[in-house]
């Protein structure tokens, strides 16, 4: 009996120190913890790694209740146009300020405020910080408002997600720097995401009919949509990334998009379990709207997408070491030296992480004013 216990306990050390060697050797720029759950993942041990999060993220949720004493500082943009006229570009009208669930507001909570980069004197980006819903009352849900008619949106494929060799680099470049103002998470691996990744007129992974997908179109056009019927593949389509369903449609919440479902919205997590998540989608003026927060559940995250101006949006990734979205400011005497800051705080991962020289793991959207990145 000894002999066989020994044995056994010899097998697990045995395959545990194969799983952090493996680990160990995974390139990219993501902490030893996340490639170590990657790597059981990807060698038939989710269940380990899927154990090991939900203990964690059971027992460490943010607490109820609690008041915000104010909301987080937002990017500061230079003054939008100091002789007070607009000049005559196209863009979109500013957003309308995001309705509140929880009262009394924190002075600025639902207000959108420009951040980050104007385009010709215009906003072209704006933030807006509001509580998710009346439980987790001290915590911040963040959107970020991006005109597609001012900046380009770019889809960079990450060193391991998708994998494989692409014309663009895993991470901004030194061409692309310069044009370089956000950047921002893509969503699940491929083999969880349940849907497929195409980039340079070739697909990486088979595009699902009905996965929620956000397409890139060659006229700097994005939208986001059920794939096979509100988006389809055209010739002008240029990139196409899908996870998961819809969690908002036509304006309105997806049924699937409850506290009950536990295998939609991350087969880790479910989507009760309240941690980091993110979420993207577009208005009905065409604008893009990323939402991100470390206190979301899946229903949640999808009536934060809605109450931002989202009529079609979809999930991204989640957990706190894959939720990112970063400005970048530029040294105006030096356009490639290049200051970055968190959407919020709690985001985990530093805000450089998108910058290089260390290849990005994962796929990852890269915002720029028109130039040599787009």
């Amino acid at each position: 009996m000894l002999l066989v216990l020994a044995a056994l306990v010899a097998i697990v050390a045995l395959l545990a120190g194969i799983s952090l060697y493996g680990a160990w050797r995974t390139p990219g720029n993501q902490s030893f913890s996340a490639k170590w759950a990657d790597w059981l993942r990807s060698h038939h041990a989710a269940w380990v790694a899927n154990r090991m999060e939900t203990y964690y993220y059971t027992h460490n949720q943010p607490p109820k209740g609690g008041q915000l004493k104010s909301l987080n500082s937002v990017p500061a943009v230079g003054v939008p146009n100091p002789s007070g006229t607009v000049p005559t570009v196209a863009h979109l009208p500013a957003p309308s300020p995001v309705p509140l669930v929880v009262q009394p507001a924190v002075p600025g909570e639902g207000t959108w405020t420009p951040a980050g980069v104007t385009v010709h004197g215009i906003p072209a980006m704006y933030e807006a910080q509001f509580r998710a819903d009346s439980i987790y009352t001290g915590q911040i849900t963040s959107a970020v408002w991006i005109d597609p008619t001012l900046l380009h949106v770019s889809l960079i494929p990450g060193a391991q997600e998708p994998g494989g060799t692409w014309s663009q680099t895993p991470y901004i470049n030194s061409a692309q720097l310069p044009y370089a103002v956000a950047a921002f998470n893509g969503g699940f691996r491929l083999q969880d995401a349940k849907g497929g990744f195409y980039l340079d007129g070739r697909t990486q992974a088979p595009l699902q009919n009905g996965a929620a997908s956000l397409v890139i179109y060659s006229n700097g056009h994005v939208d986001v949509g059920a794939w096979g019927s509100e988006v389809t593949m055209t010739q002008n389509v240029v990139a196409v990334l899908q996870n998961l369903v819809p969690l908002v449609d036509g304006g309105q919440l997806a049924p699937s998009a409850t506290y009950n479902d536990v295998s939609i919205w991350g087969a880790t997590l479910g989507a009760n379990t309240v941690v980091a998540r993110s979420g993207v989608g577009v208005t009905a003026t065409g604008a893009l709207v990323y939402v991100a927060g470390p206190a979301l559940t899946a229903r949640s995250l999808a009536e934060s997408l809605q109450r931002a101006g989202a009529v079609r949006a979809m999930s991204l990734d989640i957990n706190p070491e894959w939720v990112t979205f970063n400005f970048f400011q530029h040294d105006p005497a030096n356009p490639s030296v290049v200051s970055a800051t968190k959407l919020y705080p709690q985001m985990q991962r530093p805000a450089t992480r998108y910058l290089g020289p260390t290849a990005e793991s994962r796929d990852f959207f890269l915002v720029s004013t028109p130039g040599p990145a787009g």
